[in-house]
């Protein structure tokens, strides 16, 4: 018996519901406040109410009511599950890494805390330019690049826009010279 009234109050608690009122004025230079305490005489009370419901789902509902010089408003909000700021990192080359290839080949490798998908895509950055298109691997094999210092970088897009990038690395890369062919023997002095 005690369960049969015990439902209807369960049932109440399962939505969450926060109601304040707050109090707004203009002032003398027709800036607008916002304080839960009224400061001034010609502040004008605003109710709010917030109902938080099922989770999963993102939504907005506002319902504006004005009644005895009160504005009543209500905001719906359903919330989905929250997913943590999207990050990238490189793996491979470290940063201040000396690569030595005749070649010119660097592998660059990374990891993110997102799975990529057709939306959500990586794209390598050397010297501040893109090297191939947005990809959902997270390994790169760079061939024929020139001698020299090269800043790398990862960025994480989502629909073509930007989410997050990776710090930008320095590597060097040491190389024969191109001036000297490939097979010439040294010559003793």
């Amino acid at each position: 018996m005690r369960l049969f009234y015990l439902a209807p109050i369960l049932l109440l608690v399962a939505t969450t519901a926060i109601a304040t009122t707050i109090y707004s004025w203009t002032d003398d230079n027709g800036v607008v406040h916002f304080s839960d305490i009224a400061e001034v005489p010609q502040a004008s009370a605003v109710e709010l109410s917030i109902t938080e419901l099922q989770p999963h789902f993102q939504s907005t509902v506002v319902e504006l009511n004005q009644t005895d010089n009160i504005e009543r408003i209500t905001i719906t909000a359903e919330t989905g599950a929250l997913l943590p700021i999207a990050t990238i990192r490189l793996l491979a080359p470290l940063h201040q890494q000396t690569i030595r290839s005749n070649d010119g080949n660097i592998s660059v490798r990374a990891v993110s805390n997102r799975k990529l998908n057709k939306n959500l895509q990586a794209q390598l950055v050397i010297d501040g330019q893109t090297n191939s298109p947005p990809q959902t691997r997270l390994t790169w094999q760079l061939t024929n690049i020139d001698r020299g210092s090269h800043q790398i970088q990862i960025q994480l897009l989502n629909n073509g826009k930007l989410l997050a990038s990776s710090e930008s690395i320095t590597v060097y890369l040491h190389r024969v010279s191109q001036i000297r062919p490939k097979n010439s023997p040294v010559q003793p002095r």
